[in-house]
């Protein structure tokens, strides 16, 4: 019997579509082997399609990513569609590409899954594109953390001019203690001296972790102690600039999976921020709150009592290149919600009832886990 011309024709149709496709369309069985092969297939991967049909799949797969085949082939045999996924793929001649797969269960008349369809494009360039984006990123925001440091030098120095300070006077003062044999006091200075070097080395080292240039590592931290630490960095000076801080925190700990260098260059510069706002005022009261918002998140509140921020800076408040710093670069703030969106949170700006500006950003109290091929 002859099959309608009008299916016929749309066979045809579709084998046409997949010969001329510019993306790579790949057929294959539930056991991985390969059915279907189009040019654009050949062009992308390097396999003629008499050198790869039959074969397993899994040959344009490097070592380490073999389980990947595996996951997928579950998936497919449960009849899910697995959308854009992201990973690497190796052509014949050995090079490793980053690909968008996406793969799709192919029916027999009955329903029943007997094969997939899988469409590969070649996104190499936009990855690198995006690598180097990232690159200078984290290349502003470093710069943008010295930035700040030198703007809080003056007060450092100051800040570490006290316990080196009276380290040396407890020595001396040791000194004199054994001269005169009183050795149980003089034993007593020394732990004295030790406590004020060991205060010394603290901020030291702090300031050493917020100024490193590393790669971002993410891990299961307690948001309100990097919080509080970070509000003890960004306040060095302050007390003698005649503000008042209070720091109010959640019962219990705020566990959060986030880099930590990068939440911290975000309360040092609101923290930073708010000080300088507050420069001109007679009231300098700074609060910064950092308590659970609902199910699943945490919210961080910087109030100051500044003169606040009019509509017309509130509405750009975040683009780069936005300041009401005389000097300012405009950049602080851009970093600042890229940061906390790339964590998968929000941050606005609004002003206080009482006056004022009121900076609050959120991160989620838990993170997903990722599946492979999701």
């Amino acid at each position: 019997m002859t099959a309608p011309r009008h299916r016929l024709d749309d066979s045809w149709r579709l084998a046409s579509i997949v010969e001329n496709s510019h993306d790579a369309i790949v057929g294959k069985t539930l056991d991985g082997i390969v059915t279907d092969w189009n040019p654009a297939a050949a062009a992308l991967f390097g396999y003629a399609a008499a050198e790869i049909v039959g074969r397993p799949v899994a040959v344009l797969f490097p070592p380490e990513l073999l389980a990947e085949e595996a996951v997928i082939l579950a998936r497919l045999r449960r009849g899910e569609r697995i959308d854009h996924y992201e990973t690497v793929r190796r052509r014949k001649d050995g090079q490793d590409i980053w690909v968008s797969l996406s793969v799709s269960p192919i029916r027999d008349p009955a329903g029943a899954v007997v094969g997939a369809s899988k469409i590969a494009r070649d996104i190499s360039e936009q990855r690198a594109v995006r690598a180097r984006l990232d690159e200078l990123q984290a290349e502003l925001l470093h710069v943008s953390r010295l930035n700040d440091m030198a703007q809080m030098a003056q007060a450092l120095a100051h800040e570490l001019n006290q316990p080196l300070s009276a380290a040396s006077n407890y020595l001396m003062g040791t000194r004199k203690l054994i001269e005169k044999g009183e050795t149980a006091r003089a034993v007593q200075g020394c732990e004295q001296a030790a406590a004020q070097v060991a205060r010394a080395g603290d901020v030291i080292r702090s300031l050493r972790d917020f100024v490193r240039k590393d790669h971002h590592r993410r891990e299961a931290l307690d948001l309100m102690q990097v919080v509080e630490e970070s509000c003890s960095l960004a306040l060095i000076g302050a007390q003698a600039a005649g503000v008042r801080a209070r720091f109010e925190a959640g019962e219990g700990p705020m566990i959060a999976v986030f880099d930590k260098v990068q939440i911290q260059q975000v309360v040092v510069n609101l923290v930073r921020n708010a000080v300088e706002a507050m420069g001109g005022q007679e009231r300098r009261d700074l609060s910064v709150r950092a308590a659970p918002a609902g199910e699943g998140v945490y919210e961080v509140t910087i109030a100051d009592t500044g003169p606040g921020l009019s509509e017309a800076v509130r509405a750009r408040l975040f683009q780069p290149f936005t300041t009401t710093k005389p000097a300012g670069m405009g950049v602080g703030l851009s970093l600042c919600r890229n940061i906390i969106e790339d964590h998968g949170g929000r941050i606005r700006a609004d002003n206080g009832v009482d006056g004022g500006a009121v900076f609050r950003f959120t991160l989620p109290a838990k993170v997903a886990d990722q599946v492979v091929a999701d």
